[in-house]
């Protein structure tokens, strides 16, 4: 079954500074065989879907609201709805292969609802996935608040089953000319004072993290922000910031003794970090020597990578990823880079000779950009497999970042707003509230080099017949 995380409306919870919106588990079939204060942070939350990938929430659209579940996705910037028109939600073939839509938006039964540019929403996403309909304009209800005037996108030929919430620059948009985001128009319309919010997405384990705009929690990280300016992303072809783009400075993996067992210090690229995926991924030629240590398979046709299950138990115990940058260490531990996305289709996945002495196959957290046509060894992406342990805030207004190690399963708040200029100068908790074993990770980077340590949603589809299985049949993630 998929299991996807919404979070209800009606029932939010109010505290000082920011509101915090309660989420409930809801059900859906998986095909197998075919209240804030004006200027003050609010917090959305994050909602781990883990088998159909990435973090949803829910808020309205429309006059009267109609509720619509979205994907939060800092690596794009439009916001859009599939209509009730929208092609896959009308096909029931479409739909046992891709998933079943969610939500879907009805600009009839909007008194607010204005047609801005029909045919000129037109968006492809890294996965290949295009997305097309018309530009409109209508009110966004998030909590008690209302966003007026909002532009969004209304898929009419859609491959994806929910809309998708973009928090990116407004020059990354899919219109002809750049316009306000709805983190734009927060500010624009005075619901936060500067144009940054915080993301916690918590461990793989737990149902739900949060975004906090306007904001930073001091009780959700660990030590110091280290601030990141961005950079602009020479992979693509762009002089401008366009995405939340920082200089990485290596990536270690540190077995169950400390050492090294994969030591990538000639990594040194730009790292988008970017929430709408579910894994990461590294430059091709460097990502093959983490692939043979951990005995990684990857597939002609299918993006994702597979690991042996048992890395998420003892096998993997101790295991340490490190991504390192000017001034902090994130660490990773293994279990939070081992995805059970398969287990519903592990008696079929079983049949492949290559898996046979594994126990089960695991998504692997770590892909190739060559899986997605990228030959260029300076552009690496840090998805939610990486940002699950980290705390970061995405300061538009002064194009940078703050990371920190997130302090894991914290139920504590202790929030400070950000204004307008620059972020506030605050620190976390001195020791995470988990027992994870991460105490005193996310140091500045001083520490001495040979000491032991303390995204892209993945494929619609799977295709088995890739593996040579079962013919036709497709698994929908």
């Amino acid at each position: 079954m998929h299991h996807a995380l919404l979070v209800g409306l009606a029932a939010t919870t109010a505290a000082a500074g920011h509101v915090s919106i309660p989420f409930s588990r809801q059900k859906f079939s998986h095909p197998r065989a075919h209240v804030k204060r004006d200027d003050e942070p609010f917090a959305l939350e994050a909602l781990n879907n883990i088998t159909g990938g990435g973090y949803y929430s829910e808020f309205a659209v429309g006059t009267p609201p109609q509720n619509i579940s979205f994907l939060l996705d800092t690596g794009s910037s439009d916001t859009w709805v599939n209509s009730v028109d929208a092609n896959l939600c009308n096909s029931q073939s479409q739909q046992a292969t891709l998933g079943f839509c969610q939500t879907q938006f009805d600009p009839e039964q909007s008194d607010t609802f204005e047609m801005l540019d029909r045919g000129g929403f037109d968006i492809t996403y890294l996965d290949t996935r295009n997305i097309q309909g018309d530009y409109f304009e209508d009110t966004v209800t998030i909590g008690d608040m209302e966003i007026k005037e909002q532009q969004l996108g209304l898929a009419l030929r859609s491959v994806r089953t929910t809309g998708i919430m973009g928090l990116g620059f407004n020059i990354n948009v899919a219109a002809d000319e750049p316009y306000p985001t709805i983190v734009d128009n927060m500010v624009e319309q005075g619901f936060i004072e500067s144009a940054a919010y915080s993301l916690y997405l918590n461990d793989l384990a737990t149902d739900a993290g949060n975004i906090l705009f306007g904001g930073i929690d001091r009780n959700k990280f660990v030590g110091d922000l280290a601030v990141l300016p961005l950079i602009r992303d020479a992979t693509f072809g762009s002089t401008d910031i366009t995405s939340f783009n920082v200089k990485i400075e290596g990536f270690d993996l540190r077995d169950p003794d400390g050492n090294r067992a994969v030591d990538l210090t000639d990594l040194k690229s730009g790292a988008i970090l970017d929430s709408g995926s579910t894994i990461s991924l590294l430059p091709d030629g460097q990502v093959q020597d983490l692939w043979e240590e951990l005995g990684v398979m990857s597939f002609q046709n299918v993006i994702a990578p597979f690991i042996d299950c048992a890395y998420a138990g003892e096998k993997g115990r101790g295991y340490m990823f490190e991504f390192r940058f000017d001034g902090k260490t994130i660490r990773v531990p293994m279990d939070e880079m081992v995805i059970d996305a398969y287990a519903d289709v592990q008696d079929l996945i079983s049949q492949e000779p290559s898996f046979r002495d594994w126990d089960g196959a695991c998504m692997f957290g770590i892909g190739s950009t060559g899986d997605f046509g990228i030959d260029n060894d300076q552009f690496t992406l840090l998805g939610a497999t990486f940002l699950r342990s980290a705390y970061v805030v995405y300061d538009l207004a002064n194009e940078q970042l703050a990371i920190a190690q997130a302090n894991l399963n914290s139920t504590d708040s202790d929030i400070v707003e950000i204004t307008s200029g620059k972020l506030p100068d605050v620190t976390g908790v001195d020791r995470s509230s988990a027992n994870d074993g991460l105490n005193g990770a996310g140091a500045d980077e001083d520490d001495d080099e040979d000491d032991a340590a303390a995204g892209i949603a993945p494929p619609a589809m799977l295709a088995l017949t890739a593996l040579g299985l079962l013919g036709s049949l497709m698994v929908a993630l």
